[in-house]
């Protein structure tokens, strides 16, 4: 079994150090304490902010600290940039897709609202589901053994969306009303010279569907719109597939790469 993983709430020093406190959030220094029940001469492996890892073995564990030996940390190759925007939709659809697309490497989610979208927040509703997103992307890159935690933004109204476009590279719009014979991921992303480095952002729609102008507002905004093929997917397995295919085609998940 490999060593439970937690996130610093700082950069790795440098170096190899010994006895160092381990600056951990409170619930992850009372989950490594109480829940685990880890104990003085245990492994972990822990993530600094700046992506680095090191393997670390407890010295103290208290109920408020834990410090440790910690070997020289290292630095993972750098994984492709997939960010996703789905659209709002049922809670444990919500929370599903957020979990797959962080265990795959997603590096941000961005969910917003489509004329379509059946769930409707309020600020007090919208802030309690971002807090449990959040917690469910640490999870997944606990579980997945990542370097980082995928930033997972507040909703957004589709207007929104639309502001946040020209922060990527290529943004792709995976439309069941698209061509079955269209551009596919690895063509759009082909089309336009994507490298390993490219930021790709890939939007997926609604239960119901993107209505035909947003799927224009997103072209007009330089979108290129994709197929998955024949099949239709329901909305959080689309997050899962376009994320999985996006990855592949940059050098992810064992992918090709360009």
């Amino acid at each position: 079994m490999s060593p439970h993983r937690f996130f610093l709430t700082c950069p790795l020093p440098d170096a190899a150090m010994q006895g160092v406190e381990l600056p951990l959030s409170g619930s992850d220094r009372h989950h490594l304490a109480r829940v685990l029940r880890l104990e003085a001469g245990d492994p972990v492996v822990v993530v600094g902010t700046d992506g680095r890892e090191a393997e670390a073995t407890l010295v103290v564990v208290s109920h408020d600290q834990v410090t440790a030996d910690l070997d020289a940390p290292v630095q993972r190759p750098t994984r492709p940039r997939v960010s996703l925007a789905p659209a709002l939709v049922r809670r444990e659809r919500m929370e599903f897709a957020i979990q797959k697309v962080a265990e795959l490497g997603v590096a941000e989610v961005l969910p917003i609202g489509t004329a379509r979208s059946v769930v409707r927040l309020d600020d007090e509703k919208a802030g309690k589901r971002v807090e449990r997103w959040r917690r469910i992307a640490v999870e997944a890159a606990k579980q997945s053994q990542r370097t980082d935690v995928p930033v997972v933004r507040d909703p957004l109204p589709f207007s929104g969306l639309l502001a946040e476009l020209g922060r990527f590279d290529v943004v792709l719009v995976p439309w069941e009303e698209a061509a079955s014979g269209g551009l596919g991921i690895g063509g759009a992303l082909d089309a336009a010279g994507a490298a390993p480095d490219t930021s790709v952002l890939v939007v997926i729609g609604p239960e119901g569907g993107l209505e035909e102008g947003e799927v224009a507002a997103l072209e007009a905004a330089g979108a290129v719109i994709v197929t998955l093929g024949d099949t239709v997917l329901r909305t959080e397995t689309a997050s899962v597939v376009a994320v999985s295919l996006a990855t592949y085609e940059l050098g992810g998940l064992g992918g090709r790469g360009r």
